[in-house]
């Protein structure tokens, strides 16, 4: 996908909560619990669900998105469906807009 399609998976509030909540899953979903650790396969969809408060057919769309543009990686487990943030794949994308509009960047900046 090029940098228009990531711009505008970028510009759904959701899909950008997702990504936030998958950055530190711990702290994101301290309430919740699920069969494995965050660590090991990611977020399970259905929490996603629950804290994004849509329904199941909305959150696989912004999941399926995600997906699509390679930001996050799904794994199955049985019946289940965790996801995790592809950091290689955010950060190509951020250097590509970055690159595009002619931003200089120094390194001792702060990053957020």
């Amino acid at each position: 996908m090029g940098l228009n399609e990531a711009l505008k998976a970028f510009s759904h509030p959701t899909r950008r909560a997702i990504l936030v909540w998958l950055k530190d899953p711990d702290t994101a979903f301290a309430d919740d619990t699920q069969l494995y650790d965050y660590q090991r396969y990611g977020v399970c969809a259905s929490l996603i669900q629950k804290k994004a408060g849509l329904s199941q057919p909305a959150t696989s769309l912004c999941l399926k998105s995600l997906q699509e543009l390679g930001v996050v990686d799904a794994t199955k487990v049985g019946i289940w469906t965790y996801y995790k943030r592809n950091e290689n794949q955010i950060s190509a994308i951020m250097t590509a807009l970055i690159d595009d509009l002619g931003v200089s960047v120094a390194d001792d900046e702060p990053t957020r």
